[in-house]
């Protein structure tokens, strides 16, 4: 079997020593007798005959990596020493940020000029009276706009990828004006959060739909008004969607969101979806899901005989509906968190909750839930935060709380809500909840303790019993 001649493979790796290889292009060479075959080195060509190296073909690994880099002086003794000595080669192509790389070099610094000016321009769009963004600038000392505040590069490829520009400070004054779109400069960009800022009421920029290598977006609690642009439906990469707390309305059907198979998070919460009647349907598709917050957005109702077609996502396992006035909802068993507080739900507490056993955190306050506590919350084991404040529920507290604590809840149980509701008796024992730290009890009918009541609950930190007639 051939081999590598000695003399050439030394001459190759002389030849490495003037690299830098940032990538790992010529990982594969080396003096280790695992490695001593150079004929078997990426790149590296061998005559089948004779064995003498002919060929080097020398690239970056792929198109976005880093490209070799070259310290000249050596690569004047290389050139002289190694190619004397690899007589037989014939065919050399190295591509470096030589002469055969001037072009492409060229267009990396026409690249970097252009994210610089597109940056300097959207600052110029915008009022900044806290400073925010003091560490931009033309001067040459802030040339480099990769340690900007706010301003994320590849390590890769030095490129803009990832813009988070916020106040300082919950007390400093946010960003004001408005977005340019100078930002579609910055191609590669793939994550862009301006939240906490104040944009006057203005509508989110249409070009932000533009943005299509966008995978993060957060433009929550920033002042936006109008309508939720469906452009931004074309950022088909985009996993975390977060346009909350502005004052935003939905024209119609939120169909767009279903291009978006990827989104993993969305928040869409106190903004007006008053029109969009098929939101349950669309997010409900959403393959990939496991956050939805749609907390006070005027939802349209949520029609019992749709919910026998409702295909929602395996994936979901944080879900908040609160504050929409819902007078049905939806009960996906892999659920951690379900917030369906300051709705109108009516009737027992439904017997869907016995089967979601990762549930951790349900919210249940402020509706119209009648009858008993179900004895089936003791045996949510995963279950540490439980508020059904503010309904019409009933109950003697010593039974409400021996049924309670049969089970696996009384140990992983660490927040009780039971405020304004209609329960009676005295305080009974409650030191099975080991892990209780929030008890609230305070508008009942509540009328005493017995002996040692809460003694043994080292864990309790708030205990709330105002508004009984304790005695």
């Amino acid at each position: 079997m051939i081999r590598c001649i000695d003399e050439e493979r030394e001459a190759v790796l002389t030849f490495k020593e003037s690299l830098v290889d940032e990538s790992g292009v010529l990982s594969s060479w080396g003096p280790e007798d695992e490695k001593r075959d150079c004929c078997k080195w990426t790149g590296v060509g061998c005559s089948n005959r004779t064995g003498h190296v002919i060929k080097l073909e020398i690239q970056p690994i792929d198109f976005d990596s880093f490209p070799l880099r070259v310290f000249p002086i050596l690569l004047i003794i290389t050139m002289t020493v190694g190619i004397r000595l690899l007589q037989q080669l014939f065919l050399l192509v190295i591509l470096l940020q030589l002469e055969p790389r001037v072009a492409d070099s060229n267009n990396m610094i026409r690249c970097i000029d252009e994210e610089r000016e597109a940056l300097l321009t959207f600052k110029e769009s915008l009022v900044d009276e806290s400073g925010v963004l003091s560490s931009w600038g033309p001067e040459d000392e802030k040339r480099d706009r990769c340690k900007w505040a706010g301003v994320g590069c590849s390590n890769r490829t030095g490129h803009v990828i990832k813009l988070e520009i916020q106040p300082i400070d919950f007390g400093s004054f946010p960003l004001r004006g408005t977005i340019s779109p100078a930002l579609l400069q910055l191609h590669r960009l793939t994550y862009l959060d301006l939240s906490l800022n104040n944009f006057s009421g203005s509508p989110i920029p249409e070009f932000i739909g533009s943005l299509t290598k966008l995978s993060y977006l957060d433009l929550s609690f920033a002042e936006f008004e109008g309508p939720i642009p469906s452009h931004l439906g074309n950022l088909s990469a985009l996993q975390h969607l977060d346009l909350s707390l502005n004052h935003l309305f939905s024209v119609g059907n939120l169909d767009w969101l279903s291009h978006l198979s990827s989104l993993t998070y969305l928040d869409l919460g106190s903004n007006n979806l008053s029109r969009s009647t098929d939101w349950l349907q669309v997010v409900g598709n959403l393959p990939l899901l496991t956050t939805l917050y749609l907390y006070r957005c005027h939802l349209p109702p949520i029609v019992p005989l749709s919910l026998s077609n409702l295909n929602y996502s395996t994936s979901l396992q944080f879900l908040e509906l609160s504050e929409n006035n819902l007078t049905n909802s939806i009960y996906p068993y892999n659920l951690v968190l379900l917030g369906l507080d300051s709705n109108l739900l009516r009737g027992s507490i439904p017997v869907a909750f016995k089967h979601m056993v990762s549930l951790s955190f349900l919210g249940l306050a402020s509706n119209e839930f009648e009858g008993g506590v179900p004895d089936f919350f003791a045996n949510m084991c995963s279950l540490t935060m439980l508020n059904i404040s503010d309904n019409k529920l009933r109950g003697h507290f010593p039974e409400l709380i021996q049924n309670l604590s049969s089970g696996c809840t009384k140990n992983s149980l660490e927040m009780l809500y039971l405020s304004s509701n209609e329960i009676t008796g005295s305080v009974p024992d409650l030191g099975g909840f080991s892990s209780l730290k929030e008890l609230y009890l305070e508008n009942n009918r509540l009328n005493g303790f017995t002996n040692n009541s809460i003694g043994q609950m080292s864990k309790l930190r708030t205990l709330s019993l105002n508004g009984n007639s304790l005695r």
